[in-house]
């Protein structure tokens, strides 16, 4: 199988190393503006596998012609948002799979626009939510799913980060979608994988730069906490979560999870892994068999974007509450 990559920065680096690990896969070719440089691609906020460019690797400043190319079987999207819908749309009228770097889109209405083209061409279509893949996420879901979502009371999500002044684009709103749809959607699609739909949101400013804290209230009382953003930029990156429930707690902080039952706290376990080749291997299977990516199902994808505007729209209404639509 022979996947094209369109963007090589922070992201594309990333997803570059971990295509490069995956059996039966090669990377035939990278779009980028500028050729990629000896030292590998720009570093971000984490330090992600990531290196220089295998000169086996084709590389074209023009994306156009990787997505064109009858050759290459899927293509993976680390652009800056604005661009995404233009380039998913002329892949899938190429007959490629797709794999995209969250958020879908910049609006619901390209999302809506794109789950419906990608029903329409039979290909495989995922957004690369990566929590979904990282352990203390993937058994958080399996915490809430045991003790049973009507028994957790409570819950916080938190990921900051400084300023990202390494990045051209990401602090351009018009580009990115800002920090809650670019930063916060990680954690909001986590909300919504766990508990499901909120019935109502609310959210304010909490730092200088961009950043919120949101409240969404479900049935039965359950309150959930999302907050975060891009601080000064001195800030280092930080991302954490608490879930109580009746007679038990987890706790994910300072990349240590805890688990507290019957008063006692002990540390989970985490297995070292790669959750970037998780998700891409995760993606090429769907591909193969021809299944939908149930895992990371596209429509979910769009509902964080849904989510991260009605955020928005209340934070810059001074915290109005609003209902979940």
């Amino acid at each position: 199988m022979k996947i094209g990559l369109i963007g090589y920065g922070f992201m594309g680096g990333a997803h570059a190393a971990a295509i490069g690990q995956i059996p039966g896969v090669t990377l035939a070719a990278v779009a980028s503006r500028t050729r990629p440089s000896e030292d590998g691609p720009v570093r971000g906020n984490l330090d992600l596998k990531a290196g220089p460019l295998p000169d086996s690797v084709h590389w074209t400043p023009e994306w156009q012609e990787i997505v064109d190319d009858p050759t290459i079987d899927a293509i993976d999207i680390c652009l800056p948002t604005h661009l995404h819908k233009q380039v998913i749309e002329r892949a899938f009228a190429n007959g490629k799979h797709v794999l995209c770097e969250k958020p879908m889109a910049l609006t619901p209405a390209d999302c809506a626009e794109l789950l419906a083209l990608a029903e329409k061409s039979g290909r495989t279509f995922m957004i690369a939510q990566v929590l979904r893949w990282m352990f203390p996420y993937q058994y958080a879901f399996e915490f809430v799913r045991t003790v049973g979502r009507e028994d957790v009371t409570a819950c916080t999500l938190q990921r900051s980060t400084g300023y990202p002044q390494w990045s051209q684009w990401l602090g351009k709103r018009e580009v990115s979608g800002g920090a809650v749809l670019d930063l916060l959607s990680h954690d909001l699609d986590q909300a919504l994988q766990w508990f499901g739909n909120p019935m109502t949101v609310s959210a304010i400013s909490i730092g200088e730069v961009d950043t919120m804290r949101a409240s969404m209230n479900y049935s039965g009382g359950l309150h959930v906490v999302v907050e975060g953003g891009w601080m000064q930029p001195e800030v280092a990156f930080s991302a954490s979560f608490t879930i109580e429930a009746k007679d038990s707690k987890l706790t994910f902080a300072d990349g240590k999870l805890h688990l507290t039952r019957n008063g006692e706290t002990h540390e989970v376990e985490q297995p070292e892994q790669d959750a970037y080749f998780d998700e891409i291997a995760y993606f090429v299977q769907c591909c193969r068999k021809a299944e939908l990516p149930t895992m990371c199902l596209p429509a979910e994808s769009a509902k964080a974007v849904q989510l991260a505007l009605l955020l928005e729209q209340s934070r810059d209404e001074n915290g109005r509450e609003l209902s979940w639509q």
